[in-house]
């Protein structure tokens, strides 16, 4: 996995797990409290919980990453191989990680929060953690 650096910007509006993603469980569960958990053999990298959403990121003992991604209000999950670590530029040390489906990008800032980018390259939605 190549690291670069990356200058970044965030909005405030609001994380859209469901666009363009496969969903890979549901749940009737009205919220969600806690990021997602990683399976046995894996270990967490990072975690962020926002208030309409929560990711995790997971990383097996052969180094690949996943992302592990639920919808807190609906339960609905997505589970992606990472494609992409990049440090953030903004001085901490910290990273972001980027995985796709189906044309859609979803990055998780490490400490800071998730953002979703459509197949068209625009900003579908933006949240801080919590």
């Amino acid at each position: 996995m190549k690291t670069t650096h990356i200058r970044l910007a965030t909005a405030g509006a609001s994380f859209v797990l469901a666009a363009g993603a496969l969903v890979t469980g549901t749940s009737s569960a009205a919220a969600a409290p806690i990021a997602p958990s990683c399976d046995a053999g894996q270990h967490t990298v990072t975690s962020v919980v926002t208030a309409k959403s929560a990711a995790t990121i997971c990383e097996w003992g052969d180094g690949s990453l996943e992302y592990r991604g639920v919808a807190r209000s609906t339960g609905n999950t997505l589970c992606i191989p990472v494609a992409e670590v990049h440090e953030q530029e903004n001085g901490s040390g910290r990273h972001y990680f980027v995985a796709y489906n189906n044309g859609y990008k979803y990055s998780v800032f490490e400490g800071l929060g998730l953002s979703i980018v459509g197949p068209d390259g625009i900003l579908i939605s933006s949240e801080d953690a919590i």
